[in-house]
């Protein structure tokens, strides 16, 4: 009778230690919620695409492409991006367009290593003000 009771007092015990953490858990979060600000994507812009592929040689192709609501214009920053110890830019393309879709092809010549493309894709309003960005990496290429 006394080991039942113990084990009951024990699992109790128990209960009430996990409530509490869970308790503890679910304030952290609510906290970061109503502490972190929501961004919409893909209220602009419809589509993007991106690549990045070795030729031959250490030629790179780079290509981007931001397509937009009518009315807006697409925009599309390209930035090839070596890896050492970090990724480091080594050469940007820039380009808007007079319309609702951006396509930016590029080739490189690079000497060996890892790279890959970090695409900063926009729309703009007929002012020029930037009204959506969307970041995207292209896959990993190693020469």
């Amino acid at each position: 009778m006394k080991r039942k009771t113990i084990s009951l007092l024990l699992l109790a015990f128990i209960m009430v230690l996990t409530n509490s953490i869970y308790a503890n858990t679910y304030a952290m979060i609510v906290d970061l919620i109503e502490n972190t600000t929501v961004t919409p994507y893909y209220t602009t812009i419809l589509w993007v695409s991106n690549g990045l592929k070795h030729e031959s040689d250490g030629k790179l192709i780079c290509q981007g492409d931001t397509n937009v609501q009518q009315g807006y214009i697409a925009g599309v920053k390209m930035e090839l991006q070596k890896l050492s110890d970090s990724w480091t830019t080594i050469k940007t393309w820039d380009s808007t367009s007079d319309d609702s879709e951006m396509y930016l092809y590029k080739e490189w010549y690079v000497v060996r290593g890892t790279y890959r493309l970090k695409l900063t894709h926009t729309a703009l309003n007929s002012s020029g003000r930037v009204v959506e960005t969307v970041i995207k990496y292209s896959n990993i290429v190693t020469y």
